[in-house]
């Protein structure tokens, strides 16, 4: 990780692993970052506060006289690609700690299939099994018989007696006798994340000279945005219980092969004295680099235990005047790719429970996820705040640009505009599906089975005349018909 004197954000990556529970342990991902949890960064940022509030007692001087400590706290967030492992089966980076640890709950039906042995329509599929399929799953339609090319739908009903399956919204086509339909990987709000121990995760942004770790993290904000000049992105962020930075620095002492006791040139780069953390000692190449685990700390003298994670004393000595020491960093692993924006696509159904659905090509389409938790704080007997959470209610909202001809464009306003032609829970409800990517193991979509429109307004100015799309993404019971993600 050694490189210029300066930290240089071109060499930012990104780590993100569930932990065993809310107190950071000493284990892989939270001591150190893993390989496998490496998540494709654009950007990250780790920080947090130190506060405290002056004394009332006056000593006749003009500033606050030395204050009084209060509860630190520490913050993170993360944006990246929102990319598909590139196989159906296959969980993306973001799915595999990212999304169950901070707030979602994984159904993984990706192993299952079946093809279309009827005449169907556009939202009752009849089909040779249904076997493995449940109320609530994520869906891939293929478009016909041989296309390779898929719409992602939520299973609303199953029906063994004839084989059925309702999903929702509407597709934009009639299945075909022969077409797939497949199983995904999907995500919805979980709302047990709090229970017992909660759930938490290690979030570790490192560059060439440092790294930063935030313990505990309990995203509570998450951002999907699809369309416009780029493929889909993410944006992850919430409170964590601690901050720890680490910095690299140099051997104070020649450190001699065997010996335990490694003296370092700046005591402060182990912020705050963390121990069992994990640091690479190398000279540019000259020599096999070497990573230790720091057990104890006395200043700038640091008790280390030799040749960790693969690595092994290299039987001379470390000089002092060419070794650099640094926070480990292992090479990321990833899968998947980006995928390109020119498929972004926007489906909205004529009102919840309809048979009709029309099709708006994807300017662009953002979604929020606020998990509304309250966190506990103030324990007595510890200097950070954060030593648990619990869930309150959440809100999802959605934003949603697209163009389309006139047949369906104003249908589709004047549905969503609708106040008093139609009462009732559906009354400007629409349902809603935005996909990027069609192919197998490269598609991420969302579905809103009901987006109560708050805002609906024609850009009539533009090259196309675009509908503009705003609202909440309600749900009639806890998790069962609210927010969907897709990987397929």
């Amino acid at each position: 990780m050694t490189g210029p004197i300066v930290d240089t954000g071109r060499d930012l990556v990104a780590f993100c692993s569930e932990q065993s529970g809310f107190t950071l342990t000493d284990a892989a991902g939270e001591s150190y970052p893993e390989a496998v949890d490496a998540i494709r960064a654009i950007t990250g940022s780790a920080g947090g506060t130190i506060p405290t509030v002056p004394r009332e007692d006056k000593f006749g001087t003009a500033t606050a006289v030395p204050g009084i400590p209060q509860k630190r706290t520490a913050e993170g967030s993360l944006e990246g690609y929102v990319m598909p492992s590139g196989t159906i089966t296959t969980v993306s980076d973001l799915g595999a700690d990212l999304l169950i640890a901070g707030g979602w709950r994984q159904t993984d039906r990706s192993a299952t299939t079946a093809a279309i042995a009827g005449v169907s329509t556009t939202t009752s599929l009849d089909v040779d099994s249904v076997t493995g399929f449940q109320v609530g799953d994520g869906v891939l339609v293929e478009t016909t018989a041989t296309s390779e090319l898929f719409e992602a739908r939520r299973v609303t009903a199953v029906t063994a007696v004839g084989d059925y399956l309702t999903v929702e919204p509407p597709l934009t086509f009639t299945p075909a006798s022969g077409a797939k339909v497949l199983g995904a990987i999907a995500y919805k709000p979980n709302d047990r994340r709090d229970s017992g121990d909660p759930l938490s995760l290690t979030l570790w942004l490192l560059n060439n000279n440092s790294a930063d770790r935030i313990s505990s993290w309990t995203p509570d904000s998450f951002n999907f945005t699809i369309g416009g000049e780029d493929a889909a992105r993410f944006t992850a962020s919430g409170t964590g219980k601690r901050h720890d930075r680490l910095f690299q620095t140099t051997l104070g002492t020649q450190l001699e092969t065997s010996v335990t006791t490694m003296v370092v040139s700046n005591a402060l780069a182990s912020a705050g004295d963390a121990l069992n953390t994990y640091w690479t000692l190398s000279d540019g190449g000259n020599t096999t680099a070497e990573t230790v685990k720091v057990t104890a700390i006395s200043g700038t003298s640091w008790t280390v235990t030799r040749a960790q994670l693969g690595t092994s004393d290299p039987g001379s000595p470390w000089a002092t005047s060419d070794t650099e020491i640094t926070p480990y960093r292992p090479t990321g692993t990833y899968a998947g790719s980006p995928v390109p924006s020119t498929s972004g696509q926007i489906v909205v159904s004529d009102g919840h429970a309809d048979t009709v659905a029309f099709d708006l090509q994807c300017n662009s389409a953002v979604l929020d996820c606020g998990f509304g938790t309250n966190y506990r704080t103030d324990v007595h007997g510890t200097t950070y705040s954060v030593q648990g959470y619990t869930m309150a209610q959440r809100e999802v909202r959605a934003t949603l640009s697209g163009w389309t001809l006139r047949t369906t464009s104003m249908p589709v306003a004047m549905r969503a505009w609708e106040t008093t032609d139609v009462t009732g829970g559906d009354s400007q409800q629409v349902g809603v599906v935005v996909q990027t990517g069609q192919t197998e193991g490269s598609i991420f979509a969302w579905i809103a089975p009901r987006m109560r429109t708050e805002d609906v307004s024609l850009d009539r100015g533009a090259d196309e005349v675009t509908l503009e799309l705003g609202g909440v993404c309600e749900g009639t019971s806890s998790g069962a018909d609210e927010i969907l993600l897709i990987f397929g």
